[in-house]
């Protein structure tokens, strides 16, 4: 080998050790920064190009790419994982706030009310001719009536603020999208730029967060982005998803004029549909129903006795609770407001001592008035049901939140910046930058000797 081929080989040595220490130190830099992937540079061997019976040495080294330190599968397995993490989160905290509307742990809740509600007719029943214990009884169902309107009204809010929570995250969809379609371009124009596919990647992760999609990678290194099999991102451009509510007041998404409600399968999104469309929409069901029904039961029999005046329950144009409407839960209230008008008496001619209407009101609170059950049992259940999902859907956050960890984990052990293991990088560039140098510091020795002899 001539000297000059010496040269040669120090100074690829020289740029290959330099381009290994800008990478590691890039590597260090950014050991902190999200989404970074850590980056390592693929060296190559110049071959010497001669034909030969014999060994050759080649003629140095060259830098052939540097290459992210990607996991593929372990990163898809990870935004499936924290996909469905931001569901679990997202539903538990509206699944909290349902269970703390049906909180029965004081004596404020709906089920003390119907307790008390049902009592107090008890009492009138042992004193039909008091106007007292009348009295009370009206302030017993405006509180019953108030507690179950308030449960219906804090649903109603929840509601409102999830359809709100969830224009304020479509947009973040359409953003983000549009962002994943500009980093393409940038990339198609320069494959090479591996910080552009760290965002591109930390960008898809964000949207898998908001609601699950899925990647196609074209033949230019582009995204396609698709929810279901719907496009966000492809070739040609970014397309916008809206939320609306149709007329049975459920939201709706779309992505241009197709509807992709039943395209999210995790994310804040499918918590947010499953939360206030199925979850919230169900509990105010139940209590339109527990209104209705428990209106319309006090309001028969109510308008079968006689009050303290003589006449039906009714005749004064009135039931004891206003007549059921479509939002009955909502609408709750008592309709008399002067307690003579109660009916507690069974018969005309036993106002005002007779009691046995009043004695069947308040044992309606036994009866199986709504679909075969009691008030209490009723209502019971409704509690119960809140509890029970809102422990189920900690119980989920406990276990995504685990599985999240242990993926992170592994991922980072591939592409994630190990200072130590960069250190040691760091040392071992170095001494070959030292050594290539020296190399071309012999071989530029060797050659001012040959001169001079030549002189």
């Amino acid at each position: 080998m001539s000297i000059l081929g010496i040269l040669n080989i120090g100074t690829t040595a020289l740029l290959a050790s330099k381009s290994a220490l800008n990478t590691t130190s890039n590597n260090i830099a950014n050991a902190s920064t999200p989404g970074y992937t850590r980056q390592s540079v693929v060296l190559s061997s110049l071959p010497s190009g001669l034909t030969s019976n014999t060994g050759t040495s080649g003629l140095g080294v060259s830098v052939s790419d540097i290459t992210r330190m990607y996991d593929s599968f372990t990163s898809l397995q990870l935004r499936t994982e924290k996909s469905a993490s931001s569901y679990w989160n997202a539903y538990s905290n509206y699944a909290g706030s349902v269970e703390n509307i049906f909180n029965e742990t004081s004596d404020t809740g709906i089920g003390p009310a119907i307790t008390n509600f049902f009592n107090s007719w008890q009492q009138v029943a042992q004193d039909p001719g008091s106007t007292v214990q009348r009295t009370s009884l009206i302030n017993a169902g405006q509180y019953l009536a108030s507690r179950v309107s308030g449960a219906y009204n804090n649903l109603a809010d929840q509601q409102t603020q999830i359809f709100k929570n969830s224009q304020d995250l479509v947009t973040q969809v359409n953003n983000i999208s549009q962002q994943i379609y500009t980093l393409n371009e940038k990339i198609v124009s320069s494959p090479g730029a591996l910080d552009l596919k760290d965002q591109r990647d930390a960008l898809v992760e964000q949207l898998n967060q908001i609601t699950r999609v899925s990647t196609l990678a074209d033949g230019r290194g582009r995204y396609n982005v698709y929810l279901g099999g719907t496009a966000l991102v492809d070739a040609t451009g970014s397309y916008n998803m809206a939320v609306s509510l149709d007329i049975n007041n459920a939201m709706q998404f779309s992505v241009g004029s197709t509807n992709v409600n039943s395209s999210m399968s995790s994310g804040q999104l499918k918590a947010n549909l499953d939360a206030r469309d199925t979850t919230m929409a169900g509990y105010i069901t139940q209590l339109n129903t527990f209104a209705t029904d428990l209106s319309t039961a006090i309001n028969n029999q109510q308008n079968a006795g006689y009050d303290l005046n003589g006449a039906l329950g009714n005749a004064s144009g009135a039931s004891f609770f206003t007549a059921p409407t479509a939002f009955a839960a909502r609408d709750m209230a008592v309709a008399l407001n002067d307690p003579r008008l109660i009916a507690a008496s069974g018969t005309i001619a036993g106002a005002p001592g007779d009691n046995t209407n009043a004695q069947a009101i308040a044992n309606l609170a036994n009866s199986g008035i709504i679909g075969g059950s009691t008030i209490i049992d009723f209502y019971s259940k409704i509690v119960a049901d809140a509890g029970a999902d809102a422990q189920s859907a900690n119980t989920y956050v406990k276990f995504q939140t685990s599985l999240v960890n242990q993926l992170e984990t592994q991922r980072q052990a591939t592409s994630g910046v190990s200072l130590d293991e960069e250190a040691v990088n760091l040392v071992q560039y170095q001494k070959s930058f030292e050594a290539a140098a020296k190399m071309i510091s012999v071989g530029n020795d060797l050659l001012d000797t040959i001169i001079g002899m030549v002189r």
